[in-house]
C-alpha cells in the first residue's frame, strides 16, 4: 500500500525585456548540475502564488509579483524521480532585487531561447517552456 502523496509545485517562468528566461544552475537534488527554472513545493497550509514568492525569495533572492497561472499542469508519473509532483508553472514578474544564487542553486543567468532549446534542463522544465512557444 503506498503511504506516501502526490506533492504540488510551483515553477516561475521569469523573461525579461528582452525576451530572456531566467534559469538556475541546481546544487542539490536529483537534477543537480542542471539548469532550470525557480520551483519547489508547496508547503502545508500554503497558497500558491505565495509558495512562488518565498521559493523565488529563497533560491535566487528577488521579490516577484504579477502572477499569471500558465493554464497548463504537469502531472506526468515519473516528471520527478522520487515522487508524484503535480506542478503547476506560472509567468512572473521580478518586483525586486537582483537575482543572484542563494540556495540550491550556484549561478542564475538570464539565457536566450535559442540557447535553451540547445539545453537538457532540470524536470520537465523545456516542455514547459516548449509547450507555452517560449524557446
Amino acid at each position: 500500500m503506498q503511504t506516501d502523496h502526490p506533492y504540488i509545485g510551483v515553477d516561475a517562468i521569469i523573461r525579461n525585456d528582452k525576451g530572456e528566461i531566467l534559469l538556475m544552475h541546481r546544487t542539490r537534488g536529483a537534477y543537480k548540475q542542471l539548469w532550470g527554472l525557480i520551483a519547489g513545493k508547496v508547503e502545508w497550509g500554503e497558497e500558491i502564488e505565495n509558495a512562488l514568492k518565498r521559493e523565488a525569495m529563497e533560491e535566487i533572492g528577488v521579490e516577484i509579483g504579477n502572477i499569471r497561472f500558465t493554464g497548463r499542469y504537469y502531472d506526468k508519473i515519473g516528471r520527478h524521480p522520487t515522487k508524484t509532483m503535480i506542478c503547476l508553472p506560472h509567468f512572473c514578474d521580478i518586483i525586486s532585487g537582483t537575482p543572484s544564487a542563494v540556495s540550491e542553486c550556484d549561478e542564475v543567468k538570464w539565457f536566450k531561447p535559442e540557447e535553451i532549446r540547445e539545453m537538457e534542463l532540470a524536470y520537465d522544465h523545456k516542455l514547459m517552456l516548449e509547450d507555452l512557444k517560449l524557446i
